[in-house]
């Protein structure tokens, strides 16, 4: 019997060194599937905003002007880029109870416009890149050479569905000359840039460093790197000081939205009255130091109540994030109009009262993980939440709620609140000015993620910016640990 038992203990310790040697070794570039009933299915969702327009004052500097219709658009445009050949696609309008079923090959797309208020679906069979735009007419291919879009504020995700990975496939949209476009390498890296016509662009970029580019607009691009890197389109910076501020969540360098390891953008002139910036939360009590991805100099140090978070604006075109305990991050406009940028040449919106934030900023919440979320107090909000299957949802440990498959809840409470589901689920919260009570908003654009790949986290090595040995995250998501166990179980049972 001893020398069975010793047997059986040493079988299990072997299998579990094989799967995480399995993990440690797997490359990034191999895409994950996740079966799903019969089939692979990956799945997107999102809800188009309902107002789309926006007011501005008649006089930037005097707040009883009275406000006058800027902008008004009645759909938005969803583009979906396939990263493999024989890709099948499903898109619903589910308001309208529609379906549109296509296949796509590498690096081809898929564009639709969907009216305001369309609560919609994606589902592949292999992960694609879904784009939601602020643009109201679906671009021909090729498109013309001085076209431009709206520049998307958001980080891209990879052929696997996460947002850290070395392979990337996307739609651009930016002004036709601006450098809108960053590559954040955690690791050492040669990038290469691919367009769809094959025109090439090389990078290399060290570890915890960046480099920014301009992408023509609604060209299909192919990113491809031999070390993991994130893709930003964006950052907190306000062109000409014009008012507005857009705003997203940064995912944790590890995996998912929580985390003690964060890259992005960042400006290196904030106006000292908008209440604009970022913002981290925590769950514990928590100490954060911000450095500067220029110089590798640390820039300030915070502390964060456990429960709440801390407002923040570094000074730098690039910033690191590191924390001691997991944080969630993002870039936070208040919904106030008050700024002290003015613009020159008698521009209607140069005024002190001309100030505009908005945001439609999708959070991937993992199985019975704290995700803390903020809603800005002095905005309009509406916090939607997706998951693909039966899923129950606790808000601040007060209100629960289920919800399923082609399914929302939504949520309008301002303020800090706690997260708990358990299965994944995917939350898109809208935002935008609180003044004035009619406002509406004129967004830019948003990656959406894919619900199955929320609680899946890439191989990545970090390195801290102040020294110390590099950090190997290995962490197996829910699918590879049902599987481990799975293993055990029928040794277990054949012994």
């Amino acid at each position: 019997m001893q020398i069975g038992k010793n047997y059986r203990t040493s079988l299990i310790k072997c299998l579990i060194i094989t799967i995480s040697m399995l993990y440690l070794f797997h490359p990034a570039t191999t895409k994950i599937e996740l079966s799903i009933g019969n089939g692979t299915e990956y799945t997107y969702y999102g809800i188009v905003p309902a107002k789309l327009y926006r007011y501005n004052l008649t006089d930037g500097h005097d707040p009883n002007s009275g406000w006058q219709l800027q902008s008004s658009a009645n759909s938005s445009l969803l583009a979906i880029i396939a990263s493999s050949d024989g890709t099948n696609v499903k898109v619903y309008d589910l308001t309208q109870g529609t379906i549109e079923t296509i296949t796509l090959n590498s690096l081809e797309r898929y564009c639709t416009l969907f009216a305001n208020g369309t609560f919609f679906k994606v589902v592949s069979d292999k992960i694609v890149s879904v784009l939601l735009l602020d643009y109201q007419a679906v671009p021909s291919m090729p498109p013309p050479s001085n076209i431009t879009g709206p520049l998307p504020r958001t980080f891209y995700t990879d052929v696997n569905g996460l947002y850290v990975g070395q392979e990337f496939v996307l739609m651009a949209s930016q002004y036709v000359t601006d450098v809108d476009y960053a590559v954040l390498a955690i690791e050492k890296s040669t990038v290469t840039i691919t367009r769809d016509d094959n025109v090439q662009i090389q990078l290399s970029i060290d570890a915890n460093s960046y480099k920014t580019l301009t992408l023509n607009s609604f060209r299909n691009y192919k990113i491809t790197s031999t070390g993991n890197i994130m893709i930003q389109s964006g950052g907190a910076y306000i062109p000409g000081f014009g008012g507005d501020c857009h705003c997203f969540a940064v995912p944790a360098v590890e995996g998912g939205f929580v985390g003690t390891f964060f890259l992005t953008r960042s400006a290196t002139t904030w106006d000292r009255i908008m209440d604009f910036g970022y913002r981290a939360s925590a769950a514990e009590d928590t100490k954060v130091k911000v450095y500067d991805l220029d110089t590798k100099q640390p820039l300030m140090e915070l502390e964060v109540k456990g429960g709440s978070g801390v407002g923040f604006k570094p000074k730098a075109e690039a910033i690191a994030v590191q924390s001691d305990k997991p944080i969630s991050l993002s870039l936070v406009h208040n919904g106030t109009i008050e700024q002290t940028h003015p613009l020159a040449g008698g521009n209607p919106r140069a005024g002190e009262y001309s100030g505009y934030g908005e945001g439609i900023t999708f959070i991937g919440v993992r199985p019975n993980e704290e995700t803390y979320i903020y809603l800005p107090v002095n905005a309009h909000n509406i916090a939607y939440f997706f998951a693909s299957e039966d899923t129950l949802i606790t808000i601040d440990d007060e209100i629960t709620q289920t919800i399923g498959d082609d399914d929302y809840y939504q949520f309008t409470i301002p303020g800090t609140h706690k997260i708990v589901s358990d299965n994944n689920i995917i939350i898109q919260i809208t935002h935008w000015n609180g003044i004035p009570e009619y406002q509406g908003i004129r967004f830019t654009g948003t990656i959406i993620p894919c619900v199955q790949t929320v609680n899946v986290n890439p191989t990545v090595t970090i390195t801290p910016l102040e020294g110390g040995f590099p950090m190997t995250y290995i962490i197996m998501g829910a699918a590879a640990a049902v599987v481990a166990v799975i293993i055990v179980v029928i040794v277990l049972k054949k012994r």
